[in-house]
């Protein structure tokens, strides 16, 4: 008999802050700053939880949503009007009005998962919840070991023992952060 049952829990824990100036009119200027902590059971939609093994165990770790520091700074300027300098209904026309805005966002990376499968169809746990890897050394890279093609230490898991689950955590490194710079003219 299968039961299928809509449950998880979640919970998040964060520090905001945000500063916003207007220094004259045309000019504006803001910042924020989050620090935060996102931990659950279930935190995605699809999300296989746990039938047999506890799920504290088994499913309860950071969100896939969790962001630990963002930092999110915005600004909009009214640019000088050309026509004070040449004073012309086409200057005028082309040249005034106009503003520069933008969003940066610098944004730590997202929690991932590492998925397990053997090339011998082995049946590790003999059915259940599905296996992991076991964690063997430190998964962190340093910066300058990390790359596009590599960014965890992929040296750090090994295959479980027949008859267990392994060790690893549901999300066990953070990818790459986020520097995204909106610009509008």
């Amino acid at each position: 008999m299968s039961w299928i049952e809509n449950v998880g829990t979640s919970n998040y824990n964060g520090l905001q802050v945000g500063l916003t100036r207007r220094y004259q009119p045309g000019v504006q200027f803001g910042v924020a700053y989050t620090w935060s902590k996102a931990l659950g059971v279930g935190s995605s939609d699809g999300e296989t939880l746990s039938r047999f093994l506890s799920r504290k165990v088994w499913n309860y770790g950071l969100a896939y949503y969790d962001q630990t520091h963002m930092f999110i700074v915005n600004y909009l300027w009214d640019l000088p009007k050309a026509s004070r300098v040449a004073p012309s209904a086409v200057v005028r026309w082309a040249f005034d009005n106009w503003q520069l805005s933008g969003i940066t966002n610098v944004s730590s990376g997202l929690p991932q998962s590492v998925n397990f499968t053997t090339v011998d169809n082995a049946d590790i746990t003999g059915g259940g919840d599905g296996v992991r890897p076991v964690v063997v050394a430190p998964i962190p890279l340093s910066r300058s070991e990390r790359g596009f093609s590599r960014w965890f230490n992929t040296a750090a898991f090994a295959r479980p023992a027949q008859g267990t689950f392994g060790n690893a955590a549901i999300r066990v490194y953070r990818g790459p952060g986020i520097s995204n710079w909106d610009m509008n003219l």
